[in-house]
């Protein structure tokens, strides 16, 4: 797989950014605490995650937008299920990962399956 490199290393560069002042990095949902959501039988569990993974995609779609991020070549009409899948299955396959922050890894895992190719 040619594009885990860029990946590890756009990874360890956005977790190695210094925090101002020497504030401690905080951040809502790494890899690992969204893949327990996600694999926790409790409704309210797999609501949490797909809800997570369903807001960073509306997220980043939304920069898209207005011209704050670059185009991704995703599915117009992906589903949440299929996003859901997609991460889960990225997570399971890259557990070195799990610490990075969870947005930065849903961007990753749907990056890596829908890649744009022009």
């Amino acid at each position: 797989m040619q594009a885990r490199p860029l990946i590890l290393a756009t990874i360890l560069l956005l977790s190695a950014a210094p925090s101002p002042a020497g504030a401690q990095a905080y951040m809502f949902e790494t890899g690992a605490t969204l893949l327990a959501k996600c694999r926790n039988k409790a409704p309210e569990y797999a609501l949490a995650c797909t809800a997570y993974i369903v807001g960073v995609v509306d997220g980043i779609r939304k920069d898209m937008f207005i011209g704050r991020a670059r185009p991704v070549c995703w599915p117009d009409r992906m589903g949440a299920d299929d996003a859901r899948r997609t991460v889960t299955a990225y997570l399971d396959r890259w557990p070195d990962q799990r610490k990075a922050p969870a947005s930065v890894l849903v961007s990753v895992a749907l990056n890596e399956r829908w890649p744009c190719t022009k």
